[in-house]
């Protein structure tokens, strides 16, 4: 208990070995110390459908973990560390940045880096309407899931979409995919913890 729900975990040895042949192929200029540090996000943990209630606007939310810290409330300004997956579970990026590989994702970089995790006020239309509604009644240091229907997550065009935005042109590009879809049933899957709330 304390250790982050969404935050990378250590691998064993053959799976660092997986990961460093594709990364090999992958990123050449990666040193050999980079990759005996090379960490993988947990694997998404199953939520019984029992945990999930409504989010007001569309979606649903489940909480991973309760926090203890002071509670979201309108206001708030909140630093939030954040994964974002398709509907299949394909991790597309997040504050923590990954790398798929075929034996799954190893996390690359400087991955708690607090110039990645998204802060926001809570009501000011910086988040986009499912996170800002998501978060509210989190608790400092609290983790949820997100399941987010295409209306309360990103707009097109992508760059002008509120937050948290990745800033990659490869997974832009996969959420204006999805949005071109328009699937009514689709939707993203996020992973927030609260890290820091004022």
């Amino acid at each position: 208990e304390g250790a982050s729900l969404i935050g990378p975990h250590r691998l064993g040895r053959r799976e660092v070995l997986k990961g460093s042949t594709a990364l090999s192929v992958l990123a050449p200029s990666v040193s050999p110390h980079a990759l005996a540090a090379i960490e993988a996000p947990p694997p998404m943990v199953d939520v019984p459908t029992s945990a999930f209630r409504r989010i007001p606007g569309g979606g649903q939310l489940a909480d991973l973990r309760v926090g203890t810290g002071k509670e979201v409330t309108e206001g708030s300004k909140v630093y939030l560390q954040w994964i974002l997956r398709r509907s299949n579970g394909y991790y597309v990026d997040g504050s923590i940045k990954l790398l798929s590989t075929k034996s799954g994702a190893v996390a690359v970089g400087d991955n708690f880096d607090e110039r990645d995790i998204f802060v926001f006020t809570v009501g000011d239309g910086t988040a986009m309407p499912g996170i800002d509604a998501g978060v509210r009644g989190m608790k400092q240091g609290g983790s949820r899931r997100l399941v987010l229907p295409i209306k309360q997550a990103f707009t097109l065009p992508i760059d002008k979409s509120a937050g948290p935005l990745p800033s990659g042109y490869g997974p832009r590009q996969q959420i204006t995919r999805e949005i071109q879809r328009e699937d009514p049933y689709n939707y993203f899957y996020f992973e927030v913890e609260a890290t820091r709330v004022r």
